[in-house]
C-alpha cells in the first residue's frame, strides 16, 4: 500500500490538497481536501493503463459552477428537506433554503463547500485518508455543533470504503450524509454499455419539486424495475431520465448489497453496499450548459454521460416517520458506511 500527498491547487486563498492511495493490485483512488471529494478511482487494464471510473474536473472552481455536486461529500443531510423545515424535540426548526424554498444537500454551507483537514494511515492491507471538520450551527444553519470525520479506505481486495462519522455536541441535530459519486466505466460519452441492478421493489413518489409525497410506488413492470440487470441507457430513454429515490429492500445495521453497476466492454463491475434504506439515482439527462469533465478534454458533457448512485437514508426522512431515523441525539456518535467493491474479468 502507498500513500502520497501533494498540493492540488490554490482555491479561494486556500491550499487544496490531493491525497492518493494505491494498493498492491495497482488500483488507486485520490481525494481532494476541498469538499472531501472523491477525485479518482483509477483501475488498470490488461495493458497496465489506468482509467478513471469517476467523473471529475480539472479545477476546484468547476465544481461550483453547476449543481452536480460531482463526487463530493454531502451533509449534514443529503437530498431535499421540504421547505427547510422539521420538528425536533417539539421545536420547529427552519433551515436556510437553497432550491425552490427547500433545503438541498445540506444547503449552501454544507460539507461540499468546506476545505477539510486530514490525516492518513498506511497499513499492510489497506490505506486511508480521514477528513475532519467541526460543523457549526452558525455556519450551516442546522441545530447544534458536531465533529465530522469522512474516511476513504482502499484495501487490497479493490474495495473502497467510505465511513462518515459524526460526534455530536449537547444539542440534537440531523445526520444523513452521502457521496454524490458519478460513474462511467467506458470510453464513451454515454451509458449504452452499462447495466444496473438494484435491491429494490419500490421507489418514492415525488412531487414537481422532487420532494417525496410519502407514497411508495411499485417498480415491477416499469422503467424502475432493476431487480435484474437492465441496460441503463434503455431505461433512461424509457423514463426520460432518472432523478429518483429507490427504497432498498430489508433493514440492516451493517452494509449489505444495494446495487451493482457493470460495463459490458471492459468487464468491470462495482457492487455498492450500505446499511442505509435508500439509493438516489441521477442520470443528468438534461443538457448541462458549461459542464466539461476532465475526461472529455474540453468538450461539453453529454446528457446521460454518467450516472450518480447515492446511498443514503431516504430523502426528507425527518418529515416522514417511516423513512428512517436521521436524528443524531445530543452527545451521541453515529456512523454511516458506503462500500464500493470492484470486480474485474
Amino acid at each position: 500500500m502507498e500513500v502520497t500527498v501533494k498540493p492540488f491547487e490554490n482555491y479561494q486563498g486556500q491550499t487544496i490538497t490531493q491525497v492518493r492511495l494505491k494498493n498492491n493490485q495497482g488500483v488507486e483512488i485520490s481525494c481532494l481536501s476541498q469538499g472531501a471529494t472523491w477525485y479518482e478511482f483509477l483501475v488498470p487494464n490488461k495493458a497496465g493503463e489506468h482509467q478513471n471510473l469517476l467523473m471529475n474536473f480539472d479545477h476546484c472552481a468547476a465544481y461550483y459552477t453547476n449543481g452536480l455536486c460531482c463526487c463530493q461529500s454531502i451533509g449534514r443531510v443529503a437530498g431535499r428537506i421540504k421547505q427547510g423545515q422539521f420538528n425536533l424535540n417539539n421545536k420547529l426548526i427552519q433551515l436556510p433554503t437553497n432550491e425552490n424554498g427547500n433545503t438541498l444537500h445540506g444547503g449552501d454551507q454544507g460539507f461540499r463547500f468546506l476545505n477539510w483537514n486530514f490525516t492518513t494511515e498506511q497499513r499492510s492491507q489497506s490505506a486511508s485518508v480521514t477528513f475532519t471538520k467541526k460543523i457549526e450551527a452558525q455556519v450551516d444553519g442546522f441545530p447544534g455543533d458536531c465533529l465530522v470525520h469522512i474516511t476513504y479506505t482502499l484495501d487490497n481486495q479493490n474495495k473502497v470504503t467510505l465511513t462518515f462519522t459524526a460526534e455530536n455536541g449537547p444539542e440534537a441535530t440531523l445526520f444523513n450524509p452521502t457521496c454524490h459519486v458519478y460513474f462511467n466505466f467506458s470510453d464513451r460519452p454515454d451509458l449504452s454499455t452499462h447495466e444496473l441492478k438494484i435491491n429494490s421493489t419500490q421507489h418514492l413518489q415525488l412531487d414537481s419539486e422532487l420532494i417525496p409525497t410519502g407514497q411508495m410506488c411499485a417498480n415491477a413492470k416499469t422503467p424502475y424495475d432493476f431487480s435484474d440487470f437492465q441496460n441503463l441507457q434503455t431505461a433512461i430513454q424509457a423514463n426520460q431520465g432518472f432523478d429518483d429515490a429507490f427504497v432498498i429492500a430489508g433493514s440492516s445495521q451493517t452494509p449489505r448489497l444495494v446495487a451493482s453497476l457493470r460495463e459490458t466492454t471492459h468487464g468491470r463491475q462495482v457492487n455498492l453496499l450500505s446499511e442505509s434504506n435508500g439509493l438516489i439515482m441521477y442520470t443528468m439527462s438534461q443538457q448541462q450548459p458549461g459542464v466539461s469533465f476532465k475526461r472529455d478534454h474540453g468538450a461539453l458533457a453529454q446528457p446521460s454521460e454518467a450516472v450518480a448512485l447515492e446511498a443514503q437514508m431516504l430523502p426528507d426522512a425527518i418529515n416522514h416517520p417511516n423513512f428512517g431515523d436521521i436524528v443524531l441525539p445530543a452527545n451521541a456518535t453515529r456512523k454511516h458506511q458506503i462500500i464500493f467493491a470492484l470486480q474485474q474479468n
